[in-house]
Order: C-alpha cells, then structure tokens, then sequence
C-alpha cells in the first residue's frame, strides 16, 4: 500500500465502529431486514417491499464476487477481475483474451467457462428457533449445531437448487438462504485487461479512476440460455450528484461486531502472516510470469489476485495498528457489559464470555500455524490438490451419516464437489509446481521439530523436489477424478496416484488439527459470541445490522464525493474526457487499440466511474448499484483508500465504493466493440 494511504487512513477517526444501532448510512443489511423507516428518515425516500423483492430475485452470487441478472435470457453484469480466471481458461498463447479482449457477436460464440457457477437468491427463512432447541443444553454446542444445519440444508435442496444456513449477528439468528444454482456459465464480453485494469496499482484504492472493470456472462440451463424473467433492468442514463442509490451484493467478510481479543490476535497474528505470506507469493509468481509468454498469461489471474489482496490487507493491518481502534471496541464493549449487569437474568445467561473468547484466542496462538498449512490453506490454490483432498475426504466422509460428516462433505454440497471434479479445466503442470512449491516450503519452515510430522509428509524430499513429483499427478484428468470420485473408499486406497498417495498419508494429522480447533477454538467462540450477540439484541434489537458473511445483502447511501482530511474535495465522477487525458504512452496508462480507434465516437461527458456512499468491502465486486426505480446504473468495482479499513468500521464523510457507470457500459458495447445484437437484447430487456 502506498504512503499517502497510510497517510490518509492514520487520519480516519474510528467514530462508527459497529457500536449501537447503526448511524448515518452505514450498513450491509440482509433483504428481509432492510431499515426502510431509517432510510426514509434520513434520505427522504426507500424501497418498498416489492422493490426489495424484485433486487433480491435478480442479485446473484459467483465464487469471490457478486453479480446482476439484466435480461430475460440470463444475461448477467459482473466485474473483469472476477471472470479473469475463466478468461485464463479459455485463452490460449494464440489467443489471450486476457489482453485482447473476448467478445461474442452471436449465441453460438458464447463460450462456456470451465468449473464457474453462479447463485441466484430464491428465498430466505429464519431458523434460529430450529437450531436453537437442537443446540440447547448440547455437550457439544457446536457438533449439535453442525447437525441441525445438515438436516436444514438437506431438506432444502433440490435439483439446480442450492442451500446454505448463514450464522448472522454471532449466532444471535440463523437463515436458511435456497439459491438456483447456474452451472454453465458462459463469456459473452469482457474488455481488454489494459482497460479493465486501467490505472493498475498506481491507481488501486483511489479516485479519481477510469477503470472499465465490467464484463457479460450468460447463463444457460439444458445447453440454451436460461430464461430468468425475474431480472434487473439497466440504465443508461447519466447519473446525478447526490442521487440516492442502493448497493445489492455478496459482502465477504466484516468484523465490526467482534470483541477487543478478537480484533487485537487478528492485528498481532493474522494480518502480519498473510501480508509475509503475500509478499512471498508475489515474489513466486512473478518469477514464473517472467519466463515466457504461455507463463504470463497462465499466472495472471493469481498474480492480479495476490496483489490485489496485498494492498486490502496492507490498510486492514493500518487501520488496526490505530491506537484509537481497538479503545472503541473496548467503548462500545464496556457499554454492553454494562447494560449485562444491570440485569441479573442477563448475567446468568450471558455468563463471562469474553474471558472465554480469550481464552480460545489463546489456544489458537498455540496451534494457528499448524492449523493454517495443514488444513484451513493447505495446497494454496493448487487444483491438483484441491481435487485429491476431496477424493480422498469424500471417500470416507461419505460412509458416515450425514449429520456427523465435516460440512463440506454433507449431502447438500456433494453435486457441487462432483461438478467441480467433472469440469474440464485446463491444468499446467509447471504452474502447480509453483504454487505447491510455495504452500510446501511455508509448511515446512513452520512445522519446526516436529520430525515426524515432517517425515510423513516429506518423506525426506524437499519442497521443490516434491512439489515437481506431485505436479505430475493424473488428477489432471478429469475423466480420472471421476473415477476415483465414484469408485469410493476402495478406489482411494487402491490408487499410487503421487498427489492422491501424499494427501492420504497426512490426512489423518490434518483432520486432528482441525478437531483440535473445532474443539478448542471454534466451539467456545461460538458458544462466547452467541450469548453476547444475545446480550446485544436485548440492547438493541435488530436496529444493528450483521456482520457480513458472503451472503446476499443490501447497502444504501447516495452519488458524492469526499473532502479529503485537510485536503481537497474530491468529485463523484470521471468521464471519457478525463479517462483519455489520463492515457500517456507507458502501462498502466495505455488505452488498447480498440479503445483508440473509437475516440471520435465517444462523448467527452460520458460518465466512466462514480463515486458513492454505499457500504461495501471485498465480495461486493460486480454488484449492481440500482438507482430509485431498481435500474442498474453500474457495477461496482473497488473502494476508495478509506474503504480498507471497511472490515472495521464504516465512515461515511470518507468511505465510498467505487462503480463502472452503465453509460460507459452502453458506449463500449455499441462503439467500442460493435456488439449489436447484445446492444438490443439490453434494449430489449429495458
């Protein structure tokens, strides 16, 4: 992260951090909790119920990224960054449409993306009371839980369906979220990366910016497209200064309702290891990249990924490191424990749960490096890997009923581990060396002495050594995958496939481990954040809004810039204009030849990227920014350099998304790349 972020995020002041009912526009609100009353009173207008209903049906869910059904035929707006990995897929030396652009002027050259799926909220229910009288009085809070939600989740499902029960306010209310599940997916626009990316990382976090992060995907159902009448209209339309707008996404991942412990093991621990393990990653990379053209285009996914995450973690550790963070949390947690002992039924119940939260703080620090490279990170990215810790758990989770089997293997999830593992994706062989390379060095720097676990997962090889061996895997096939997949417990023990021989040897210690934090570390958060998350809602009630959790949710503000802590204002918008004054001769600033070509067809005002005081953070990427009719207007892409510390706290002088505007949208669809018949059906759907 650059120093004038450091800079400018050592000025924020931490005066909304996830306190009491939450103020100005803050807020990452679940559809069927949306403050309506509250929007009113300060904007002056919200959505009705229906409104709601009609973004819900059409909000949708990709892996890391949201996205926005805009046609009856599945049509689908999303971000670039977040296709560029089946862009990758699909690309070959001779034709990298990472860097050239893909573009589909008709149906039969949509081309289908290997493994991606895409969910789309059907339906949401509350089953806190199911979960909490299963759960009641259990030993094992946490297995008993587990078990409820399995029986929830099974069901649900269906065919094409898709089930998943979200913990929300720390356990304080539990829902049951059915989503339509999309499996083939596939390409129908998406710019050149020197586009999408325009700026690169000089520009990353900033504004303004003229990024034209956006891309089309098309769902399909039965090899036609899929017919989804519930969809979004777009605008093309300028937007306004000061114009109220909604943000509808997938938010990843908030802390603003965790304790002080919490926040200080993730500054102290978390953050500085991922950020090492970042800077190593890039450096890997990097050097594979460096090697030739087929290199470079096989890692420039991840590459873009590592560093966009470096810079994300950079400002979480900044705004943690903020000596006036964690006296807030420590504020606002006081206030609680002081309306707790007030009350003499909330002490019994509430018990002493930030001693307990401590105390399993405490624990993980004993075991955090083991459990992340064993188990929560193990195989870092490698699809290898991935597929053989699949086979190889699904092999002997499925033998087990289903409520007592690890989650990911219940009956609910099994047909998407089975697609994952029948999709065609291409594997290269030099590329998996590299990222098991790094993931094995990493392990065995932090295994320390512990020469038998050492043993059995090295065998005496080194990292590199054994990283070549395992890259040769047949797993690469999916037709084998299958194989093994169906073949069960049987086939598992039979294969000397090099990857599937080295999970099975090792699995056993990974599986303790992650009893070992389930027992010790994940069950008493859990238990501990129940009962203050209970304290909370008999404080407040649901006046608060959850922490997100990579489910559907809604976020509201308005089109404005910001003033900088004593610096200048800074303006809601760029236009074409501005993204061509911009354009100098050197990456990142170069406009494509496409792009060039089209100058004299391009308005100068046409709006590129907006600016807007909608809530969002990491897994908001391709959501739709709707305006008061429900239209699109944009999909957004990124935050502001204050919006880094929006896993924390929201500011809403400072905070602000960052959107690609439908009016650039419509302009490169119509006089960039000439794609008419998309032009119509957006028409059309309008």
């Amino acid at each position: 992260m650059r120093q004038n972020a450091r800079a400018a995020l050592a000025a924020i002041a931490l005066s909304a951090l996830a306190g009491p009912p939450a103020a100005a526009e803050e807020g990452m609100w679940t559809f069927d909790n949306f403050p309506a009353a509250r929007m009113q009173a300060q904007l002056g207008w919200a959505p009705d119920r229906a409104w709601l209903d009609r973004a819900m049906a059409a909000t949708a869910r990709m892996p890391g990224c949201s996205a926005s059904v805009v046609s009856g035929e599945g049509l689908t707006l999303t971000n670039h960054h977040c296709v560029i990995g089946c862009l990758t897929a699909v690309s070959s030396p001779g034709a990298d449409y990472v860097e050239t652009a893909f573009v589909a002027r008709a149906r039969e050259e949509e081309v289908r993306c290997p493994g991606l799926s895409v969910d789309v909220l059907d339906t949401i229910s509350d089953v806190t009371a199911q979960i909490d009288a299963a759960a009641s009085g259990a030993s094992d809070f946490a297995l008993a839980r587990d078990r409820e939600i399995a029986r929830l989740t099974d069901a649900c499902r269906g065919p094409g369906v898709r089930c998943e029960v979200e913990t929300l306010y720390q356990g304080g209310r539990y829902a049951l979220y059915r989503f339509r599940t999309y499996s083939d997916v596939r390409l129908v626009l998406a710019p050149e990366r020197a586009m999408a990316a325009f700026g690169g990382d000089a520009d990353n976090f900033s504004f303004p910016r003229y990024c034209l992060d956006f891309a089309f995907v098309r769902l399909y159902e039965n090899g036609a497209p899929a017919a989804t009448p519930a969809h979004l209209r777009m605008r093309f339309t300028p937007l306004e200064d000061g114009e109220i707008v909604l943000a509808a996404g997938n938010p990843g991942r908030t802390s603003r309702l965790r304790t002080t412990q919490e926040l200080a093991f993730e500054r102290d621990v978390v953050l500085p290891w991922q950020i090492a393990l970042m800077d190593d990653a890039r450096v890997r990379l990097a050097a594979y990249a460096a090697r030739g053209d087929e290199e470079r285009l096989t890692a420039s996914s991840a590459l873009q990924s590592v560093d966009n995450a470096a810079g994300g973690l950079a400002g979480r550790l900044h705004a943690l490191q903020n000596p006036e963070a964690l006296a807030r949390v420590a504020q606002r947690e006081a206030d609680l424990q002081a309306r707790i002992r007030r009350n003499l039924a909330a002490r019994r119940e509430t018990g002493d749960p930030w001693g307990e939260i401590a105390r399993a703080e405490a624990a993980y620090r004993g075991m955090f490096h083991r459990y992340q490279y064993l188990e929560l990170r193990a195989g870092e990215q490698s699809a290898l890997f991935t597929w053989a810790r699949d086979i190889v758990r699904g092999a002997a989770e499925r033998e087990k009923p289903d409520g007592e089997r690890l989650s990911r293997y219940q009956e609910a999830r099994l047909p998407s581990i089975a697609h994952s593992l029948r999709a065609p994706r291409r594997v290269t062989a030099s590329f998996e060396e590299v990222l098991l390379a790094f993931w094995l060095s990493q392990t065995r720097a932090h295994l320390g002495d512990d020469a038998a676990l050492t043993q059995l997962m090295f065998g005496g090889e080194a990292p590199e050594a054994l990283a070549a061996r395992l890259a040769q895997s047949r797993l690469a096939d999916p037709g084998y995958r299958m194989e093994l997949w169906e073949g069960g417990a049987a086939a598992v023990a039979a294969s000397d496939d090099p990857m599937i021989a080295f999970v099975r040897a090792w699995d056993g210690e990974a599986r303790a481990i992650r009893a070992r934090y389930v027992a010790d570390v994940e069950g008493p958060l859990a238990r501990a954040q129940e009962r203050i998350a209970r304290a909370r809602f008999r404080a407040f009630g649901e006046a608060q809004y959850p922490d997100a959790t990579f489910s559907p949710r809604l976020s509201y503000g308005r089109v404005e810039g910001w003033e900088e802590p004593g610096g200048a204002p800074v303006a809601a918008f760029t236009t074409v204009e501005g993204l061509f004054a911009r354009a100098g001769g050197a990456a990142p600033f170069t406009l494509s030849e496409s792009w060039r070509g089209a100058r004299a067809r391009l308005a100068p005002g046409v709006i590129v990227n907006v600016a807007s005081s909608t809530d969002v953070i990491g897994g908001n990427s391709g959501s739709p920014l709707l305006d008061r009719e429900g239209r699109v207007v944009g999909a957004v892409f990124d935050g502001n350099m204050h919006a880094l510390a929006g896993e924390y706290y929201y500011d809403g002088a400072l905070n602000r998304s960052v959107t690609v505007a439908s009016t650039i949208i419509a302009a490169a669809v119509t006089d960039v790349y000439g794609m008419d018949a998309l032009a119509a059906e957006l028409a059309g759907a309008n």
